[in-house]
């Protein structure tokens, strides 16, 4: 090959691959992805018994905690926003990944109603984390339920308001087909007699509602009171909701 055919190839070459990297680039997108609900959602894990690695944000991923920016891991206790930030971090490497949280421990489903405070301040967090209003909300993870089996009325009133909920918060967001995936509740104690109910009304809602997607926690490790998940489950909650995404 002549020395001008070799310069031509090399350059060739590099246009080539130019515009693959720029291909690449170009298609890089962000995600949002909004996590709300109660206790179980703010978390009881143990951020000094995390491995080294979870203790790190990583770099494609923006957190934000009840409307201000948070880098993960900097409080004494975690939710599953930290494994599954680094579950969609490695899942899309080349994409953004906005993380929201926003929630109320103790909150009961009908605190969560469409023109109610909770409802209202869910709303607002998009904005007050910078987000632009175009950007659409890729998923909503939703973990709460277990304020409602402590009594009969507000388990058998569940799946209705959980419906209102989340067809409220896809008209207010302008994006009717968001994904939503629902933690199912498993509470043990004596306290919370109607679970079965609200964990039945939480499946209704994942086989009635298009695009809502039904997580389990069975198997997933509790600190002493039964009801709330401990490091490895809170990690492993973290894992199963950001696969739920995009599985």
């Amino acid at each position: 090959m002549s020395g001008r055919n070799q310069y031509g190839a090399v350059v060739a070459t590099f246009v080539i691959l130019g515009i693959l990297l720029f291909g690449s680039v170009a298609q890089a997108r962000d995600y949002v992805y909004i996590l709300a609900g109660q206790s179980n959602m703010m978390g009881k894990g143990s951020t000094h018994s995390l491995p080294s690695y979870y203790k790190k944000t990583p770099h494609n991923v923006q957190f934000f905690y009840q409307g201000r920016y948070r880098k993960l891991a900097k409080y004494a206790h975690f939710g599953p926003e930290i494994s599954f930030a680094h579950t969609v971090a490695r899942s899309r490497p080349h994409d953004k990944h906005y993380i929201i949280k926003f929630v109320a421990t103790g909150s009961s489903i009908s605190q969560w109603q469409p023109g109610g405070a909770l409802f209202k301040g869910l709303l607002s967090q998009k904005k007050l984390a910078g987000i632009a209003p175009e950007t659409p909300i890729t998923a909503v993870v939703w973990m709460q339920g277990e304020s409602d089996a402590r009594s009969r009325s507000s388990a058998v009133q569940y799946q209705g308001r959980l419906a209102r909920f989340i067809r409220g918060l896809r008209t207010k967001l302008n994006t009717p087909h968001t994904k939503v995936v629902i933690g199912l509740i498993n509470p043990t104690p004596k306290a919370f007699p109607m679970t079965d109910k609200v964990r039945e009304a939480q499946r209704k809602i994942s086989t009635s509602i298009p695009n809502v997607r039904l997580v389990s926690t069975d198997n997933l490790s509790k600190i002493y009171d039964h009801i709330h998940y401990g490091t490895d489950g809170v990690v492993g909650l973290g894992k199963r909701f950001a696969k739920a995404i995009f599985h």
